[in-house]
């Protein structure tokens, strides 16, 4: 297996996760590259659902290492809690099976809490990302090797002095973090986490060099990327393949790049959204995909595809294949409908397809889809420029077309 990449092309929620469950069962190493615990990655196995939000998704394969790159930003009282779960279910999450890097930043109390007192006006999921790469940029950022060292203090007082004076200052009243509690909090953490902290820069090369097979796993979506989305209502880190290089540290040639694509559009929190559904039609359409963000469990907004931000997307990252998710989940909802323009009053052209009813997971290949299926597929390919890597035809592992 080349090295691969998989992105999610849209605003996240694209069902990134499965693909890279899939891609990982023939990978040596897998590997996050940027983010925080505002993702989240559900992937059923068996009956058996995970629901991973910093843990790269082949934990779940044991052949596979996971590693989390410093371009991430670690809430420590989540991951250890993913990683106390998943070994609850019986998954070996031992520190020669997840890597931490040591320069990736950590997320405290205080980015929560500041992130809960401003965030809503975009709509935040709350969990203190932005403000943990902003104190990063500050210098006052707390790193993975600080907490297994023991050597944090000065930079956490730094922290607690800033944003106690912004947030008494803006938000009288507010309840704020508790030094010593916090401090200790996270000096037990380090020392849980430990052994699983290193410098992963030489192992990132060594893979490259052993042309070893490796899955890259990005988190939230293109339309999401601090420079290249929606600004400002985007997440704080870069969400696109020339993103990944810097959250590594190393650089990688992706010989394969997967623009994972719902087969609708979904968006959570605030922005612009042309294709959105309202009413019954959208609450619709929400309720058939469980579109419920697997991290806050926020109702997530739901539209039609949009061909033309796709387009946009894919000549960006230079996408060489697409994955499309979900498909099934338009079983008897109608014509499946795809935007491909945008007007001049800035409403968008549709063209439909034939919908289809019935269970899409008992297809063996392309051909035996209904042909309202193929069509958008062979639009998909065609406008976009991609071949189909694979195609989800529902919600377990096994739910897949596997094409290139």
């Amino acid at each position: 297996m080349p090295a691969t990449i998989v992105i999610g092309a849209q605003w996240g929620d694209e069902g990134k996760g499965k693909v890279v469950d899939v891609l990982s069962a023939g990978a040596d190493l897998v590997v996050r590259f940027g983010g925080g615990a505002n993702a989240g990655h559900t992937i059923w196995v068996g009956g058996d659902k995970f629901v991973l939000h910093l843990i790269p998704s082949g934990i779940l394969r044991p052949n596979c290492v996971n590693l989390i790159g410093g371009g991430c930003v670690i809430d420590v009282t989540s991951l250890l809690h993913e990683i106390h779960s998943l070994r609850k279910a019986g998954v070996a999450v031992a520190p020669d099976r997840l890597l931490l890097a040591d320069n990736a930043h950590v997320v405290t109390a205080w980015h929560r809490t500041v992130d809960q007192l401003s965030g809503a006006k975009i709509g935040t999921t709350g969990r203190g990302i932005g403000p943990a790469y902003a104190d990063k940029a500050r210098r006052i950022g707390i790193r993975l090797g600080d907490l297994r060292d023991g050597t944090f203090e000065s930079n956490l007082r730094a922290q607690a002095e800033f944003h106690g004076a912004v947030s008494r200052a803006l938000y009288p009243g507010a309840s704020l973090p508790d030094f010593d509690e916090q401090w200790s909090l996270l000096r037990a953490a380090g020392v849980e986490l430990r052994d699983h902290v290193r410098d992963v820069v030489p192992v990132l090369v060594e893979a490259r060099r052993a042309d070893r097979p490796m899955v890259f796993e990005g988190a939230q979506g293109v339309l999401l990327d601090i420079d290249h989305g929606t600004y400002p209502y985007v997440t704080s880190s870069n969400t696109t393949v020339a993103g990944a290089l810097g959250g590594l540290g190393v650089h990688m040639t992706f010989q394969r790049r997967i623009g994972v694509v719902k087969a609708y559009s979904t968006r959570v929190g605030h922005g612009p959204f042309p294709t959105e559904l309202h009413g019954e039609a959208g609450e619709r359409l929400r309720q058939k995909g469980q579109e419920y963000g697997a991290t806050t469990g926020r109702p997530r907004r739901c539209g039609w595809l949009d061909l033309v931000q796709l387009k946009r997307a894919f000549a960006m990252n230079e996408f060489t294949h697409v994955a499309v998710t979900k498909l099934d989940v338009l079983a008897g909802l109608g014509p499946l409908r795809v935007a491909v323009e945008e007007q001049t009053d800035g409403s968008m052209h549709y063209v439909e397809f034939e919908g289809f009813d019935g269970d899409l997971s008992a297809a063996t290949s392309l051909d035996a889809l209904p042909a309202g299926c193929r069509g958008l597929i062979a639009l998909l390919e065609r406008e976009l420029g991609a071949r189909l890597a694979m195609l989800s035809t529902g919600p377990g592992r096994e739910d897949v077309l596997a094409v290139d």
